[in-house]
C-alpha cells in the first residue's frame, strides 16, 4: 500500500515505469499530444520537470495500463478488466471499510496562502488543448459535505475563470450537485469545498466509485489500502477534513446562485463538450507540500489515463445494480469503447418475453436512466464482456421490428455527446444540468414461438456436453499438449 502520490510514483520509477521529462515544455497542448502518444503505446507515467513559466512538475499517466491500476487498488497484475472487476465487487463489502483517522498536522500543510495571496495562476493549470475554453485542473478530489447525506469525494473538472474562481463541473445526476440543491432550497449561499491533488492513487480509485449517496468514499478508499484508514487533517478556512499527505489543497466554496460559462473542453467519451454555464468555485485558501507536484489527465482517448481509472469502479457498481434489479441476471458489462453509454446484460430465460421485461428493468437502474443510450439484453450462454459474441447474438437472434424498445426522450447525465439537446429551463440558477435523449433497449435473446416466431427457435450449434467432458478428459490421450 502507498501513503501517498510520491511512494507510488517511486515504485513505478523502481520498476522502470515513469519517466522523468527534463526537456522544457512550452504549452499544454505539448503536454496532451505526449499523453495521447504514450496511451497509444500502454506507455509509463510521466513527470515534466521543466514547464515553463512554473516550479512545479506537472505529473500524469499513473493509471495508463491496467497493471498500474491494479497496484493503485493492491490488486495482483495480470488479470484482465472481467477480473479486475470481480476482485472490485469484493471491495465494495462495507466490512472492509474504514473510517479516515483524523491527524492534527499533515504534509498538505507545509506552505499556507490565505486571502489577496491566493493566485491559482501559480499552479501549472494549463490550457490542454488549443480547443478547451480555457485551463482545467483535471484530477481534483471534491471534498464537501451535507448535513443528511455526510461528506462526499468525487473528481469533477474545474476551468480556472480568474486567479482565485474556477469552474465546477457539477449537476443533479452527481453528488456534489445534489449537496448543492439541497444548500440551495434551504436558502445558503454557498457551500464549504475542499479540492485535493495528487493523493495516494487508491484515493482517486473511491472518488470515481459509485457508492451509496450516504457512503464515504475515502472509508471505501481503505479496502483498497489493506484496510489502513486514510489520514485526514482540518482545513485551515472550514470545517472539512482532506487527505493529509495530498500535494495541493484548494479550500474554498461553492456557490449556490452563481454560474459562469465554461468549456468547451475534450471529454472522455471523446468529443469537445460545448460550452455550459456551471457553478462558480471561489478559492479562498491554497495550502501546499515545499515542493509539491501538480497531477493531470487528458480525457478522450479509449484506454487513457483517465478511462482506465474510471472502468473498473463503474463497471463494477453497474454489475451490483444490475445483479441486485434485474430477474435472473447472471452479468453486466459496460464496454470499454461505449463509454459507458452501452450496457450489456446476460440473463437466464425461463419463459416468453423475459428478455423484454429484463430490458425495461435495465431501463430502470439508476445507472442505465441517468447516463446510458443502449441497453442489450443477450441469453446467459452469451458472455457480455466478449464484443464479438455480443455482436453475434445482436446479428442473429434480432427481429429490429420485434426486439427494440425505444423510449419518449427523458432527462439524463449532461455530458451525453448523443443527446438532441441540452436543458436549462427547470434550473433556478441557470446552470447547465441535464441532456434530453431516449434509450433504445435490444431483446438480443433467442426468441420463442410463443414470442410471435412461427418458425423453431433457433438451436445453437455446439458438442454435446457428455461428449466434450469426455474429449477433455482424454486429451492427452489423443496426442495434444
Amino acid at each position: 500500500m502507498f501513503d501517498d502520490l510520491r511512494t507510488f510514483l517511486q515504485m513505478l520509477e523502481d520498476r522502470g515505469e515513469l519517466v522523468r521529462v527534463k526537456e522544457p515544455i512550452h504549452d499544454g497542448h505539448e503536454i496532451f499530444s505526449i499523453l495521447w502518444r504514450l496511451t497509444e503505446i500502454s506507455g509509463p507515467a510521466v513527470i515534466f520537470e521543466d514547464v515553463a513559466g512554473y516550479d512545479i512538475p506537472v505529473v500524469s499517466n499513473i493509471f495508463g495500463t491496467l497493471d498500474r491500476f491494479a497496484l493503485a487498488c493492491g490488486f495482483p497484475e495480470g488479470k484482465n478488466a472481467k477480473g479486475y472487476r470481480d476482485l472490485f465487487l469484493e471491495c465494495l463489502d462495507t466490512k472492509k471499510w474504514t473510517d479516515p483517522k483524523i491527524v492534527k498536522d499533515g504534509p498538505c500543510k507545509e506552505i499556507v496562502i490565505k486571502g489577496d495571496d491566493v493566485d491559482l495562476n501559480r499552479l501549472p493549470i494549463l490550457k490542454w488543448h488549443p480547443d478547451d475554453g480555457g485551463p482545467y485542473t483535471t484530477m481534483p478530489i471534491v471534498i464537501t459535505e451535507d448535513d443528511k447525506f455526510g461528506v462526499n469525494a468525487s473528481i469533477y473538472r474545474m476551468m480556472t475563470h480568474d486567479k482565485n474562481s474556477t469552474g465546477m463541473m457539477c449537476n443533479i445526476f452527481q453528488d456534489q450537485g445534489i449537496y448543492l440543491n439541497r444548500a440551495r432550497t434551504k436558502g445558503m449561499d454557498s457551500i464549504p469545498c475542499a479540492v485535493a491533488i495528487g493523493t495516494d492513487p487508491s484515493l482517486y480509485v473511491g472518488a470515481v466509485t459509485k457508492i451509496p449517496l450516504t457512503a464515504n468514499e475515502l472509508a471505501f478508499s481503505a479496502a483498497l489500502r489493506g484496510g489502513r484508514p486514510v489520514d485526514v487533517v482540518k482545513c485551515e478556512t472550514n470545517d472539512l477534513y482532506v487527505p493529509a499527505s495530498a500535494e495541493i489543497i484548494l479550500e474554498g466554496e461553492i456557490s449556490t446562485g452563481e454560474v459562469k460559462q465554461e468549456g468547451p473542453y475534450g471529454e472522455w467519451m471523446g468529443y469537445f463538450e460545448e460550452e455550459m454555464l456551471l457553478p462558480v468555485f471561489t478559492v479562498k485558501c491554497i495550502t501546499h507540500r515545499k515542493d509539491p507536484l501538480y497531477l493531470m489527465t487528458i480525457e478522450g482517448p479509449e484506454m487513457g489515463d483517465a478511462e482506465i481509472l474510471r472502468m473498473i469502479p463503474q463497471m463494477t457498481t453497474f454489475t451490483q445494480q444490475a445483479m441486485s434489479q434485474i430477474t435472473g441476471c447472471k452479468d453486466a458489462w459496460l464496454p470499454p469503447a461505449g463509454r459507458n453509454y452501452t450496457a450489456v446484460i446476460s440473463v437466464k430465460k425461463r419463459y416468453p418475453g423475459w428478455g423484454k421485461v429484463a430490458a425495461y428493468q435495465a431501463i430502470a437502474l439508476p445507472f442505465v436512466a441517468s447516463s446510458a443510450n443502449c441497453v442489450i439484453v443477450v441469453d446467459d450462454d452469451v458472455d457480455p464482456s466478449s464484443l464479438d459474441e455480443v455482436v453475434w447474438s445482436l446479428s442473429t437472434r434480432v427481429d429490429p421490428d420485434k426486439d427494440v424498445i425505444i423510449t419518449q426522450p427523458m432527462g439524463g447525465y449532461v455530458l451525453n455527446p448523443a443527446g438532441s439537446r441540452r436543458d436549462r429551463e427547470f434550473s433556478d440558477t441557470g446552470a447547465t444540468d441535464i441532456v434530453m435523449r431516449s434509450i433504445m433497449a435490444i431483446d438480443a435473446t433467442l426468441q420463442m414461438e410463443m414470442e410471435g416466431r412461427s418458425r423453431p427457435s433457433a438451436t445453437v450449434v455446439g458438442p454435446k456436453k457428455e461428449m466434450f467432458d469426455k474429449v477433455l478428459a482424454n486429451w492427452k490421450k489423443y496426442g495434444f499438449e
